[in-house]
């Protein structure tokens, strides 16, 4: 099946689009993740700002990830949105599906009202929880599993070397693991003050997403991915 045009997953962090993404990356045999999330684009942060889970699945081509040094500045919207478009078209003129995927409030709405002038992806999917789902037990899942990867190492590892990074200073588990790392607050302390940043940070995204029209919202739990997927497929198909 030829594609003529992207297809974007976007929603709140923790929701799982990356898995979303993989997946349909692997189902559609052509798709190549294309990154729409800003921590996403340093070097030496997978575990704190949540890219190694991009990086599990190694038979999916993968764009526009870890391309800055942590000292390096943030790439300008407008010109990160023209690499974005300009990989998708490479991809698309191989014959591939640029998947692009991520939660940036940075980029995303600025890529959402290009595309609602320019129709460049279609369709836009977005993620959102159910109503009444606990959100905060997804989010200290996913930290839990994050520590048992060696979060706190990678944490040291960057106090030692890139401190004042952005990574450092805006990550969602780094700024109080730092703190706990300090001897400022204990571990629980920092456990609970990432799980309240994550959950503003998810109503956030929602509320700078939503404005934007043309987006068709799933609901998605994390522990239902192939039924998600199925839905996105069938999406794919009705706008080819």
């Amino acid at each position: 099946m030829k594609y003529y045009k992207a297809i974007a997953i976007i929603g709140p962090t923790s929701i799982g689009k990356t898995k979303v993404a993989l997946q349909l990356a692997k189902n559609t045999g052509v798709g190549e993740m294309v990154n729409m999330d800003k921590l996403f684009l340093f070097k030496h942060f997978r575990l704190s700002s949540g890219l190694s889970d991009v990086f599990k699945e190694r038979g999916v081509k993968k764009h526009l990830y870890e391309l800055l040094e942590p000292n390096d500045k943030i790439i300008p919207v407008a010109e990160y949105i023209r690499m974005v478009q300009n990989t998708c078209s490479q991809i698309l003129a191989n014959r591939g599906l640029p998947i692009i995927e991520g939660g940036s409030t940075t980029y995303i709405p600025a890529f959402l009202a290009m595309n609602n002038k320019r129709d460049f992806c279609r369709p836009v999917v977005g993620l959102c929880f159910p109503q009444n789902f606990n959100i905060r037990n997804i989010i200290s899942e996913r930290l839990g599993i994050a520590l048992e990867m060696g979060l706190l190492d990678e944490i040291k590892n960057n106090m030692r070397k890139r401190r004042n990074t952005l990574g450092m200073l805006e990550g969602h588990a780094a700024v109080p693991l730092v703190r706990y790392l300090d001897g400022i607050i204990g571990l629980n302390e920092a456990k609970e003050e990432i799980i309240d940043r994550c959950l503003k940070y998810v109503q956030g995204q929602m509320d700078a997403f939503i404005k934007y029209p043309g987006i068709i919202w799933l609901e998605h739990e994390p522990a239902k991915l192939t039924q998600t997927v199925q839905k996105i497929l069938s999406l794919l198909k009705n706008n080819s």
